[in-house]
């Protein structure tokens, strides 16, 4: 069980296992300042009892029988004015794991205990220094894997989306309060709601959660990545294709049709985000064993594609063998074809599938044309890729976060069908209210449990 009450003093390694420059214990509560006292000593062998605020003091961390451990410099910051709210000390050594250890070992012999997964950061929620949301970006944002991302949990740890939820919050409680008149002065009851107020209220707020939710799909591509399969009938260039956008020879290339006998997955980052290359074998009518397998496999990953890339031979022309994959293609709206061979001469071009929204016409073989399908890709996906991709938009990349959302929503739409059919107690609209703000509130931790606080800091690592 976690110490929600913050009563004792913790300490982790704040840097990664192995070989570094520097390394760094961090110590957060009451007892910090003491062991830092108990510690450290001056080139000179000497104690220090007074350490000013944010100054850095070069020096030596010593055992408990006073034998130097290694030349460091430590920094003292004073509560409320550090990330945990709390006293917190750093102490910067050497990188070598041995010697980092060695002085956590020191620390915990001095009253501190070992702090538990995300227990510095949740610190820094239950004392008021960032919001459930704030705290989660952290985690988002070291385990970022594109820039993107990254950028998104920098917009969020700056308190982007935290607002907007805020925003969201204090709309419902101005209606809230506006019913509530009803109840207190109940002769005007009939003209207060008839006015129209409550429910043009309410239709907003149902509005700015579905604009909210509305990015997940954006959010989750821009965290899990974006799957893309090629697909194509034998020879028209899939694996040249999938070795231009690695911008390396990884997929075998020859004249044969049907080289590529099973499903070739690898992992890019296009314009920032990560995609997941799926390279499948041609699909094309055949006999042979392990090529047919491959095709099969092949036309179950169409299923888990975000984005279909259907290449076409274009010095070949549209055959019948395109066809066959168009009508297996069609009725979906995540396909870009790929007329491939432009340096062979094109004998099919764009204008003349018409009935393909997302067209681009490339050569895998000199590069011509990758960086505008690159560009098609990211358009398919993001419903505002320049703000996206700038870190300017607002994006929902939380599964918990969806999740609330979505039962804030079906609270407020209650509360709007309440109104649409006449049902007008205020009583049962405040109901429906109260239980939307609760969901928005859980959001940013307005309203949580300790049960809660396990999930979400479990998964950080040990010393954030």
């Amino acid at each position: 069980m976690r110490d929600y009450l913050c009563e004792d003093t913790i300490a982790a390694i704040g840097t990664p296992v192995g070989k570094g420059a520097i390394g760094i214990v961090r110590i957060s509560g009451k007892e910090a300042l003491r062991i830092l006292r108990e510690l450290f000593r001056t080139k000179k062998g000497q104690k220090r009892e007074e350490f000013e605020e944010r100054r850095l003091y070069y020096g030596l961390v010593v055992d408990e029988f006073g034998e130097p451990i290694d030349e460091v410099l430590v920094v003292y910051m004073k509560a409320p004015k550090s990330f945990t709210g709390e006293d917190v000390v750093e102490i910067h050594s050497h990188g070598g794991i041995v010697v980092v250890r060695k002085i956590l070992r020191e620390v915990l012999k001095r009253g501190a205990r070992l702090a538990e997964p995300g227990e510095f950061t949740m610190r820094a929620f239950i004392n008021g220094k960032i919001d459930l949301v704030q705290a989660e970006a952290i985690n988002q944002l070291i385990e970022a894997k594109s820039e993107v991302e990254a950028k998104v949990a920098l917009r969020q740890l700056e308190g982007s989306l935290s607002k907007r939820i805020e925003e969201i919050r204090d709309k419902l409680l101005e209606t809230k309060a506006y019913i509530e008149a009803a109840v207190d002065f109940p002769d005007e009851e009939v003209e207060l709601l008839e006015k129209g107020k409550v429910k043009e209220r309410l239709i907003e707020v149902k509005e700015e959660i579905e604009r909210l939710l509305r990015s997940y799909r954006e959010g989750r591509l821009i965290r899990e990545g974006i799957k893309v399969a090629i697909v194509g009938r034998p020879n028209v260039g899939k694996s040249s294709l999938l070795n231009a956008l690695l911008k390396e020879e990884r997929a075998i290339v020859t004249e044969i049709p049907g080289t590529t006998r099973d499903v070739i997955e690898e992992s890019i980052t296009v314009k920032g985000i990560p995609v997941r290359l799926i390279d499948t074998a041609g699909i094309r009518e055949t006999a042979e064993k392990v090529e047919k397998i491959g095709i099969e496999r092949s036309i179950e990953k169409l299923k888990e594609a975000d984005v279909i890339l259907f290449v076409i031979d274009g010095s070949a022309g549209f055959t019948e063998e395109d066809r066959k994959i168009g009508e297996l293609l069609s009725g979906k709206d995540n396909v870009i074809v790929v007329i491939n061979k432009k340096d062979a001469g094109l004998k099919v071009r764009c204008r003349d599938l018409r009935e393909w929204s997302r067209c681009v016409e490339i050569s895998a073989k000199s590069g011509e044309g990758i960086e505008e399908l690159a560009d098609e890709i990211v358009r398919l996906v993001l419903l505002e890729p320049e703000a996206v991709l700038g870190g300017e938009e607002d994006v929902i990349t939380s599964e918990r976060h969806r999740e609330l959302l979505e039962e804030a929503k079906r609270a407020v739409e209650r509360a709007i069908k309440s109104l649409d059919e006449g049902f007008e107690s205020p009583e049962f609209l405040s109901m429906d209210i109260d239980e939307a703000l609760e969901k928005l509130g859980m959001i940013v931790g307005k309203v949580t449990t300790e049960d809660m606080y396990d999930i979400i800091f479990s998964r950080f690592c040990i010393g954030k």
